[in-house]
């Protein structure tokens, strides 16, 4: 774990849409305060802009959390030179902690490449900024710097920033109090109320205070008959009153009340006795005489609080079709028995598995839906080879039929496999797709629409970077499952998995098997994953749009058109396309490395070809 609390948060942040405004809100109290904050999607590369400073500069800034920021950098500039958007300063902000030496290239990689001047935030310089001339932003993002590190009360972090109107009162005056936050709240100001406040498990008079302190730039007690009779209220109000233009009295009653703490008395209250909206015009006239602004608008930058709180709209009513991994399967009516005259071998069941789909109901019995290889099993003598309507009978020698049946599908598909050309591995227990002729496996496919086209199925990659970078290879690996819907039709659920090895074919172990699957997918969204799952599938039938393993009456067959349903919502393909950013930063999370090693699955969806 970090020593500092701050570094910690940013190394682990969730939400990267807070650590936009996060960053957008810190560089406007630097050298920047006319940041423009630019949404979350089309931003051609730019996370913000200022179209012209006072010195008449173009400024760009980009933010990333990626563990890779070099190729986050230069990716960043390219688009943006790409998009002719031709800044004089490109600003680039990264959770990564950047040495001297690092520093230095990424300066001169900008101006030489580029011709731009760099101005470079790591995450020790984001530190800096937060513990120091910035702090108060640290309390404004709890999504970032959470309660387990940053305790809050009341629902509010307890980090030091004035920034909030604290409206006080007791019970009784809950609606007027409710009322009064929220009509202040729509005029851009943070409010703390405590009748709306989640405060379940503290003590209300312990968070009131605390707030009062850290947090509150203004202290709005709600005066009344019932609120005067309570002392631990009237303390608060004595609390406040004894920092100089800090509490508007908010009054429910006329005149004033001998219970008031002598501080409060002078003091001429917002009046609500006569009309709420009268009070409010009072404490709106109060807010703007003291210069205390809304804090929701342009504090310090314009819109920086508010940006991209609503989502994109990404749907559209118009039709579309949804693709599933699923591939309709047709099974034989019957199951072939073959009892033996000796038991079979550990290396004779391995090596029959190579040619024939069978399970063994004992030692000396089989079954299967196809007959096995000539002279390949030693059978006991009979007159006809025995068979059974397996739908029709639950149990077979006291293991399920339908069971059986699972097994035996997926075990003739993997004899496909075999004779497609996949090798076995034996650490991982898949099959998978080796080279062909010492180059990647590059399957040709017919898309969804119908038109023609490749698909890489094995392929190198590299992790790290510098001294540090390794490459390796991956192989994408078939896994079938099949299964009876409750309709009782069959089908079979395609999941991929990526096999990664060393350049020398060695698999990795432990951890390293998700770090190295990572550097593969985390850019492979709907559109790349159907590629691969239709090329695979592709590369796997036995005659155009069927994988089939035996004849006639007895052949299994399954189809390589995937299941697809046409959904009445459609998807805005144009609001979709600014998206691409914003998902590679998602997916270049810096995750937790574990050792999961479960099949990747993913979801395909396709929208109509353009």
């Amino acid at each position: 774990m970090s020593a500092d609390k701050i570094i910690y948060c940013l190394e682990r942040l969730s939400d990267y849409r807070d650590f936009e405004r996060l960053c957008s809100a810190l560089l406007a109290g630097t050298d920047y305060p006319g940041i423009e904050p630019l949404g979350g999607t089309g931003d051609g590369g730019r996370d913000a802009i200022i179209r012209t400073d006072e010195s008449g500069r173009r400024i760009v800034f980009a933010y990333t959390v990626r563990a890779d920021w070099r190729n986050k950098l230069k990716g960043d500039c390219a688009r943006v030179r790409e998009k002719k958007h031709d800044p004089e300063v490109f600003v680039f902000v990264c959770t990564s902690a950047l040495n001297a030496s690092e520093k230095d290239v990424a300066h001169a990689l900008v101006e030489t490449e580029f011709g731009w001047k760099l101005d470079l935030y790591d995450i020790e310089r984001l530190r800096v900024q937060l513990v120091g001339p910035q702090r108060h932003l640290v309390a404004q993002h709890p999504g970032i710097f959470t309660p387990m590190f940053f305790p809050q009360a009341g629902g509010q972090s307890l980090s030091e920033s004035k920034d909030t109107i604290l409206i006080d009162h007791v019970d009784a005056d809950h609606a007027l109090a409710t009322w009064l936050s929220r009509r202040l709240t729509i005029a851009g100001y943070r409010t703390w109320c405590r009748g709306t406040a989640p405060l379940a498990g503290e003590n209300p008079d312990d968070s009131v205070r605390k707030l009062m302190e850290v947090r509150a730039v203004l202290f709005l007690p709600l005066l009344s008959l019932a609120s005067l009779d309570d002392q631990l209220f009237l303390e608060r109000c004595a609390m406040a009153s004894s920092k100089d233009n800090f509490v508007l009295p908010c009054s429910c009653v006329e005149g004033t009340d001998p219970r008031l703490p002598s501080r409060l008395k002078p003091l001429s209250p917002a009046r609500f006795s006569g009309s709420w909206k009268a009070g409010l015009e009072e404490v709106l006239g109060r807010l703007s005489s003291i210069g205390t602004v809304p804090k929701l608008e342009a504090e310090q930058g314009r819109q920086i609080a508010l940006r991209d709180y609503l989502p994109t709209r990404v749907t559209v009513a118009r039709p579309e079709p949804v693709i599933a991994n699923v591939f309709p399967l047709h099974l034989p009516a019957t199951m072939l028995l073959y009892d033996l005259t000796r038991s079979l071998s550990a290396d004779e069941v391995g090596t029959l598995r190579q040619r024939w789909a069978f399970i063994e109901l004992n030692a000396y019995r089989l079954v299967a839906f196809t007959p096995p290889p000539d002279g390949s099993i030693p059978l006991a003598k009979t007159l006809r080879t025995p068979e059974f309507l397996w739908a029709d009978i639950p149990l077979r020698d006291g293991k399920k039929t339908e069971n059986l049946a699972k097994e035996l599908a997926r075990r003739s598909l993997e004899v496909v496999a075999l004779q497609k050309g996949l090798q076995y591995c034996t650490d991982r227990e898949v099959f998978y797709f080796p080279e062909r002729d010492g180059r990647d496996w590059n399957q040709a496919f017919a898309h969804i629409d119908g038109r023609q086209t490749h698909v890489q199925l094995t392929g190198m990659r590299t992790k790290g970077w510098g001294d540090r970078a390794s490459k390796f290879r991956y192989q994408l690996s078939p896994r079938f499952q099949p299964q009876r819907d409750v309709d009782g039709t069959w089908n079979v659920v395609l999941t991929i998995y990526v096999r990664c090895t060393d350049e020398e074919g060695k698999v990795y172990e432990g951890k390293e098997i998700g770090r190295r699957r990572k550097v593969v997918t985390k850019t492979w969204w709907n559109k790349d994953w159907i590629a691969r799952l239709l090329g695979v599938v592709q590369a796997l039938q036995t005659e155009p749009g069927r994988i089939e393993v035996g004849d006639g009456n007895r052949a299994l067959v399954m189809e390589t058109k995937p299941l697809s349903w046409e959904c009445p919502v459609g998807l805005d393909v144009q609001a979709l396309a600014g998206m691409a950013d914003f998902g590679e930063e998602l997916a270049g999370f810096r995750t937790r490395e574990d050792g999961d090693d479960e099949a990747v699955v993913p979801t395909v969806e396709e929208a109509p070809a353009q």
